[in-house]
């Protein structure tokens, strides 16, 4: 954190006019609006469905299995 801006700030803020302060509290809600994020369409992803011609993952479950048997093998 830099203190010495944040004083500068604040030292700032303290000698502005009331109608000043107005202005910059307007400002700062203009700027602190809360951002309105769509919610993720996990169909319009690249990836989804980019395996779907493998024929050795036709059975993914058995792909996994298979794969962690040949892996943890002990």
């Amino acid at each position: 954190m830099n203190t010495q801006l944040i004083n500068s700030l604040v030292n700032i803020i303290n000698s502005l006019s009331l109608e000043e302060r107005h202005l910059l509290d307007i400002e700062l809600k203009k700027t602190s609006q809360p951002v309105q994020v769509q919610p993720l369409r996990m169909e319009n992803e690249h990836f989804i469905g980019m395996w779907q011609d493998r024929e050795d993952l036709k059975e993914s479950n058995e792909w996994v299995r298979q794969l962690r048997r040949s892996e943890w093998m002990i």
